[in-house]
């Protein structure tokens, strides 16, 4: 009669696809030891909020059927089985400080890269400022979780040919993000191994700005992964040179190395309409200095212009739009293809 109703309360637990966890599949026993109920469930790797919210909802069923509160719940999760994947390349876009454009130019060389015949994914690592979503113009209400999730995988959200995934698509606009470094390592991890990003010629990794715990747990998991190699974005201006150079120290030590592909200057300079004379707003050649300097390869600039802001608000990669800026990225991401041992 107990099992009865137990199997009663977890039909009750409704998690994806408007199907139960008994209909799933994902109940595989279900034990009655004394004063303990256990319950052991069987998922293709499980992401962590699934697990969580599985363990709340049962135990929430399980009471409400006014079983025996003395009784102890306790379930077991297992995975047996791990999701494969054909990802080649991976290719991680850092900066040393916020406010550069990374994201801008994480979304651009991965539309290049389409246009250029590859298969790409763009994971967006940014935990705590996830702008990837607005450069594709994927809100929140645009995003079907039901098709995100199947059996614990994570589903990725394709955008102008590139299969996208991140935190963003999972807490509101604007919702602040407090999580502690080991919480956002583990999310992640779960992006890298529970997404099922099918067979990939390259998969950009949008990482947070800076450098911190976040980013040696990370680079030392993705480096087991393929990880070719580390691309840098700058200005040219002293502030953010000085926080480039604590990247590059970063990515050079012996115990995480990773090679640095090269460096961008971004926002390079802004173009009069009038004369088409440059102007440094940020300094000239600062990056191209410090590429020389550190023994860095100087990747290509990227101007300061309008219409690259006006697009990236709209959620448009500007290489759909503007030839000349198109052809700007397509020249950086082949010298990005270069610095890569295929």
């Amino acid at each position: 009669m107990l099992y009865k109703e137990i199997e009663k309360a977890l039909k009750n637990v409704i998690i994806i696809d408007n199907k139960n966890i008994v209909e799933s599949g994902w109940v595989k026993k279900i034990d009655l030891l004394n004063n303990e109920i256990r319950i052991y469930l069987n998922l293709s790797n499980p992401a962590m909020h699934i697990k969580n919210k599985l363990l709340k909802e049962i135990t929430r069923s399980i009471r409400n059927q006014n079983i025996l509160d003395t009784i102890r719940i306790k379930i077991e999760i297992k995975s047996d089985t791990k999701i494969k994947t054909g990802i080649k390349n991976i290719i991680a876009i850092a900066s040393g400080k916020g406010g550069v454009g990374k994201s801008t130019v994480a979304t651009n060389i991965a539309v290049s890269l389409v246009q250029m015949g590859f298969y790409v994914g763009l994971l967006d690592a940014d935990i705590y400022g996830p702008s990837i979503p607005l450069m594709f113009n994927l809100k929140e209400e645009s995003v079907n979780l039901q098709e995100q999730h199947r059996n614990g995988i994570l589903n990725p959200i394709t955008s102008y040919g590139v299969k996208i995934i991140s935190i963003g698509f999972f807490s509101k606009y604007g919702q602040a993000i407090v999580w502690r470094g080991p919480m956002v390592t583990k999310v992640l991890k779960q992006f890298m191994y529970e997404t099922n990003w099918g067979e990939l010629d390259f998969l950009i990794v949008d990482l947070p700005p800076g450098t911190g715990d976040i980013h040696l747990s990370l680079l030392q998991e993705i480096s087991l992964f393929k990880l070719k190699g580390i691309v840098i974005v700058s200005t040219s201006q002293k502030i953010a040179l000085s926080d480039v150079n604590r990247s590059v120290g970063m990515f050079r030590i012996r115990s995480i190395y990773v090679p640095i592909l090269g460096i961008i200057e971004n926002m390079s300079y802004v173009l009069s309409k009038t004369t088409k004379e440059k102007y440094f707003f940020f300094g000239k050649n600062g990056v191209k200095n410090f590429s020389k300097e550190m023994n860095l390869f100087f990747l290509g600039e990227i101007p300061m212009l309008q219409t690259i802001r006006e697009y990236s608000d709209l959620g448009i990669p500007i290489v759909l739009e503007n030839k000349e800026i198109r052809n700007l990225f397509i020249n950086i991401t082949k010298n990005i293809i270069k610095q890569i041992k295929l």
